[in-house]
């Protein structure tokens, strides 16, 4: 082990300890974690409003670690109110960003790709389990953390009313890794989609990356069918996934 890994070791306690409104965090990770560490610097740093998305949530660990990034974050940005540099007091702003999770909470449905590592009935969490979960680590159910369940296009037939009312997109986590369940979050989402939203696609490479399954076939076709999106390469990350950003047409440069 060398010197500088000994020292930052030492130090990372000491400085969460004294240091608590400071965002400790390796920038250069390339995990899902600093994968949503980007993804929310990129939401607060262009002050975009809107909620976090995740779909197929499974047992909850990536939308608790969603929820834990920008509560930093907030805690960040009241820290700053009196900084010397004039662009970190200005920082402050409305923030009021809410959690939505999308999940059958019954393991996977039946896929057409016929993928045994997505049998229907693998990753299995209960509703209840995942709720229970969120609420040790600060998740209150309300207005800002709800919980969907059930098959993707029956919430969208069945809550439109409830749908239609969450705020725009601000991140939106696609992880449940199948062509048909990918196609319909797209869809259900869609009108949701702003400039500047993040789209995390976390089975991006899945399918040995064919374009014809998975993730990559069911955002090709939503791009072919909805022309006045576009996407544009973020970032990588993790074994599979990928980050990108989505540009409104009248936006896009």
């Amino acid at each position: 082990m060398s010197i500088k890994i000994m020292i930052k070791q030492f130090l990372d306690p000491i400085t969460k300890l004294l240091l608590p409104n400071y965002i400790k965090f390796d920038q250069n990770r390339n995990d899902r974690p600093g994968a949503l560490f980007k993804a929310w610097g990129h939401i607060i740093s262009n002050r975009i409003r809107g909620g976090y998305y995740e779909f197929g949530i499974y047992n909850g660990e990536s939308f608790r670690e969603s929820y834990r990034i920008y509560q930093d974050y907030v805690t960040w940005m009241d820290s700053q109110s009196k900084s010397p540099e004039m662009w970190r007091r200005k920082i402050k702003w409305e923030y009021n960003h809410h959690f939505y999770a999308f999940d059958t909470f019954e393991g996977m449905p039946d896929n057409a790709e016929n993928e045994e590592t997505f049998a229907k009935g693998t990753f299995l969490s209960t509703l209840e389990e995942v709720k229970l979960a969120g609420r040790r680590k600060g998740m209150l159910e309300g207005e800002a953390v709800r919980y969907f369940k059930g098959i993707f296009s029956s919430i969208a037939r069945y809550n439109a009313e409830e749908i239609d009312i969450l705020q725009p997109a601000a991140i939106v986590n696609i992880d449940c890794d199948l062509y048909a369940s990918a196609s319909d979050a797209l869809e259900m989402v869609k009108p949701k989609l702003q400039q500047g939203t993040i789209l995390m696609m976390d089975d991006w490479n899945c399918f040995s990356a064919d374009r014809n399954k998975g993730e990559r076939r069911a955002l090709k076709e939503f791009l072919e069918k909805n022309l006045e999106f576009e996407v544009e390469s973020y970032f990588p990350y993790s074994h599979t996934g990928q980050a990108f950003i989505v540009h409104l047409k009248d936006s896009a440069s």
